[in-house]
This record gives structure tokens, C-alpha cells and sequence, in this order.
């Protein structure tokens, strides 16, 4: 089978990444540092780079660190983390990280390809959402919904979580990472409260969404919003005929004044359901990704931009 130099050059990259990890584990094995899976005594990394999945998550992890870790994302802005193609280039990050702060909650499927391969023996996994309470887990459609970060209020545990991972990381600088933290979950609660705020603007029969991919079903929960669905129910899956059908009949029924999107997807069938039954799109909605400005570098920037095109469109659309 003949290869294209990409991928020659990944598994390249790969096949050495692997033998120097192997070298370097030999009878350790990697341990998670989150809450529901205390990590065992080992000595401490000399690394000072921590690599989160997502941008969001990157961004919640800066605001505890505030410069004392170098904080990368493996999943670039505006790309999907669902549907998300591991490059050689993090196989090399994560060898040379101390903590790797993921979502969990099969957010991100692709990262098992590489954690079996790559990563320091000192490595440690910070599965955010194993802090969450088991109750609130919830299936949405047919997938385990993973978007639990949208909710301000899941968020706040995050950021503890977060700092509780550093603190184990850096013991020395323990309190400075819980005093971030802290007037990170300040800043959360503010916003919560200002999101209930603007929610009560909307009237009570168009608080309703219709999604491209099922992120906001937490934040609808939280906020009183009825979820009435989405066009891909689950990653990578478009719907069926009938399926769609079904969507855009319920768009009309329930007068859905609004499509939310993002824009690392593509606007074929979300064109397609609007025109259908003849409401507005909102295509630039920043769920799983930061954007591209500095209005945009924050979750909590991110946030209230999102909640500012929803509030607007629901009320206006």
C-alpha cells in the first residue's frame, strides 16, 4: 500500500514518539489527578507545561495558573474537538508535559489513539468532568452529552478541580492557585447571574433553541430554555430524511424563531432547515472553541458573546 507523505510522516513521527515513551515508562504506569481518582506519591516533574484538550478548557486552566504553567491547547480554535484528527505535533506535546486537563465524558474519542503511545512516565490526567456528581449526568438523544462546561455553574467546579490539580502539581504555590481560583468562581457566579438576567428578557414562548449539534443542552437546562433538538444528534452523524422531516416540522409547530450553529460547521443542512421552516440562522456561536479575538480569548468573553446572539435572536427573530 502506498502511503502520502502525511501520513508516512505522522507514523513516522509516531513509531519514534512511542519507542521513547516506552523507554521511558518502563513499569510505571500514567494516574489521574482528578477527584473521583486520587493520584498515588510520586516524585515531582520538573515540566511546567500543562496541555489542555480544548481552548476553553485552556482558558479556564490560565486563569488559575496565571503564569506559572505554560497552558497549551491540543485542538487548534475553530476546530471541532469531537471530530478531531490528532497531529504528530501532540504526540511531542504531551511528552513534555507535566498534566493533561481533559473534558472527559467521551468528548474527546481521538485521545485514546495517542495517550497509549505518548506522554511522559510523570504524566498526569485531569479528567474534569469525573469531578461533576454522578447524578447530573444525563443522556440526550444518543449520546452521552459531554458539554457540561456551558453551564457557568459546572464550570465553577472545573476551575476547582483545576486548581486542586496544580496545587498537587506545585505544592509550594498551592494557596496562590486556590486564591485564583476563587476569584475566577467570583466571576462565574457574576455571570450566572447576569444570564438569568438576560434570559428573563426573552418571552416566555420563544425561550426555545434548536441546535446543529446538541452543546446547549446543560445551559438550556440551567436557564429554563426548552431544548428542542438538534440536526446532528450525535458527532459526525447527519440525520436522516425522516429525522429531518421531523425537525422541521417541530421548528414550525413549536415556532421556533432561531438555528443556532457554529462555525466550524458546515451551513448545508442548517441552510436547508431554516429555509425550510423560515426562521433566522445564528451561525457564529463559540461552544466548543475560543475565538479568534480578544473579545473571544476568555470563557467568560465567550460566553456573553454567545448569550448576547441567542437573548437577541430569540427576542428579535
Amino acid at each position: 500500500m502506498i502511503l502520502d507523505n502525511k501520513r508516512r510522516h505522522f507514523l513516522f513521527v509516531l513509531v519514534i514518539v512511542s519507542g521513547l515513551a516506552a523507554c521511558a515508562q518502563s513499569n510505571e504506569s500514567r494516574h489521574s489527578v482528578g477527584t473521583s481518582r486520587p493520584p498515588t506519591t510520586r516524585g515531582a516533574t520538573s515540566s511546567k507545561d500543562v496541555i489542555a484538550t480544548t481552548t476553553i478548557l485552556a482558558a479556564l486552566v490560565q486563569t488559575v495558573a496565571q503564569g506559572k504553567f505554560r497552558v497549551h491547547a491540543l485542538v487548534p480554535a475553530g476546530v471541532s474537538p469531537e471530530t478531531y484528527e490528532p497531529k504528530p505535533r501532540d504526540l511531542v506535546s504531551l511528552e513534555h508535559a507535566a498534566l493533561l486537563v481533559e473534558n472527559g465524558a467521551g468528548l474527546e474519542a481521538w485521545l485514546h489513539k495517542i495517550l497509549s503511545s505518548a506522554g511522559s512516565p510523570n504524566l498526569q490526567v485531569l479528567v474534569l468532568s469525573d469531578g461533576l456528581p454522578q447524578g447530573i449526568r444525563s443522556t440526550n438523544n444518543l449520546y452521552a452529552n459531554p458539554h457540561y462546561w456551558l453551564d457557568p455553574i459546572y464550570a465553577q467546579t472545573y476551575v476547582e478541580e483545576i486548581s486542586a490539580a496544580l496545587g498537587r502539581l506545585d505544592a509550594p504555590n498551592a494557596s496562590e492557585y486556590r486564591s485564583n481560583a476563587g476569584k475566577e468562581i467570583s466571576r462565574l457566579q457574576a455571570l450566572d447571574a447576569w444570564i438569568r438576567r438576560q434570559v428573563a428578557t426573552i418571552p416566555p414562548q420563544n425561550q426555545a433553541m434548536i441546535t446543529y449539534h446538541d452543546a446547549w443542552y446543560y445551559f438550556d437546562r440551567r436557564y429554563g430554555i426548552r431544548d428542542l433538538g438538534s440536526i446532528v444528534s450525535s458527532p459526525g452523524k447527519d440525520p436522516s430524511a425522516a429525522e429531518f422531516a421531523a425537525l422541521i416540522a417541530k421548528a414550525r409547530a413549536k415556532h421556533v424563531r432561531a438555528l443556532f450553529a457554529e462555525p466550524e460547521f458546515s451551513l448545508k443542512l442548517i441552510n436547508q432547515l431554516a429555509n425550510s421552516a423560515h426562521i433566522r440562522t445564528v451561525t457564529d456561536l463559540y461552544d466548543d472553541s475560543l475565538g479568534q479575538t480578544a473579545q473571544l480569548s476568555t470563557y467568560e468573553g465567550v460566553m456573553r458573546y454567545d448569550v448576547k446572539a441567542i437573548v437577541d435572536a430569540l427576542k428579535n427573530g
